[in-house]
């Protein structure tokens, strides 16, 4: 199974397996030979407690200070039980408060997958300093 990394409205989105059906409210993704997968209904977008197909909603465990900032999947699963999916396909990240799309920021992840969640150190940053993030997960 090949693992893509595709980049929604500017947010990294990383998945398995096709990309029709992974799309956020307002935007749309190109596939494999660049053209525009159809929008995904409102109501299949967000994932709720049932488990039903779409995105969780966004997860922010703590600040990046002193050292890292860590949105690890096993953690937030242990502080919000039932609320992510047993295998997760995809993920985005962004900049809490200012939306900025992971992808934008130039900072390196230790981790970063549907698998994992997002570790960001604060050593491996040009200016020693990680953003505040924080992660959602693709359910399918």
């Amino acid at each position: 199974m090949a693992i893509k990394l595709f980049l929604t409205v500017g947010l990294v989105f990383l998945a398995a397996g096709t990309a029709a059906e992974r799309l956020e409210e307002g935007s749309s993704m190109a596939d494999e030979q660049g053209e525009k997968s159809k929008d995904v209904p409102a109501e299949k977008r967000v994932q709720d407690a049932r488990g039903s197909s779409g995105w969780t909603r966004w997860f922010d465990r703590d600040d990046p200070l002193p050292t890292a900032d860590y949105e690890a999947l096993c953690e937030l699963r242990i502080e919000n039980p039932g609320k992510i999916c047993d295998r997760p396909s995809g993920i985005q990240a962004r900049v809490k408060g200012k939306n900025t799309p992971a992808s934008e920021t130039r900072e390196y992840f230790v981790k970063f997958s549907p698998h994992e969640g997002l570790v960001c150190m604060d050593a491996h940053q040009l200016d020693r300093r990680c953003e505040d993030y924080e992660v959602r997960f693709w359910c399918p």
